[in-house]
């Protein structure tokens, strides 16, 4: 008498265990972020989506007293009561070298036209980046002037910057870029799962 051969019960467990590893390793690549400083913006490490979005290079520059000034804001789109980090960078214009050293303030006027300064020190160990945090505290638009002086000439210069009470609010290509890059990465991890199920299921459904 022949019996149908049953597939033998570790091939579901390994299924599960490949699936839970797998699906593990994306939390741990979205929830581990740190965001380095460099000279092309900022480095993020792990979140991919980003990375590929590219967020997290300069978004805009300006030219005061023979220095090109860079900014950045990270995240991109600054949300009402969230911390948002302000990034500048000075370059000389005349021998492409990066100004350190200075002492920089920020000049924050708000959509309603209050005013407030803030220190605005240089990155330890990145050379001419000079960052400051601040969480705003309502939408609108709002002018950001960075002051200092090189070689004792002052220079300024003005960045704007519209913040919102939604990540996504008015910033449609991120939200088109996000859905595209989280769609690639999804139909990516979906062929790896099967490619590895269909592997160790031929392996474990061979008769012991």
């Amino acid at each position: 008498m022949y019996h149908a051969h049953q597939p033998h019960p570790r091939h579901h467990n390994h299924g599960s265990v490949t699936f839970c590893a797998l699906f593990c390793a994306i939390g741990l690549l979205i929830c581990w972020t740190p965001v380095l400083a460099h000279h092309g913006g900022l480095g993020i490490e792990g979140d991919l989506v980003q990375w590929a979005l590219k967020v997290d290079q300069w978004q805009d520059e300006g030219i005061a007293q023979g220095h090109r000034i860079k900014f950045l804001s990270y995240p991109r789109q600054p949300v009402v009561g969230n911390g948002t980090r302000l990034v500048f960078e000075i370059q000389s214009t005349a021998t492409g070298q990066y100004v350190s050293g200075l002492t920089a303030e920020l000049e924050v006027r708000d959509s309603d036209g209050t005013q407030r300064l803030l220190p605005l020190p240089e990155i330890t160990g990145v050379t001419a980046y000079y960052e400051t945090t601040l969480v705003f505290e309502q939408e609108g638009e709002y002018a950001l002037t960075l002051r200092s002086a090189a070689a004792g000439v002052p220079l300024s210069t003005t960045f704007r910057k519209a913040v919102s009470r939604s990540t996504l609010h008015g910033d449609w290509p991120t939200l088109l870029g996000y859905g595209t890059v989280l769609a690639a990465f999804l139909v990516t991890w979906i062929g790896l799962v099967l490619s590895v199920q269909r592997r160790f299921s031929a392996v474990w459904s061979e008769p012991i």
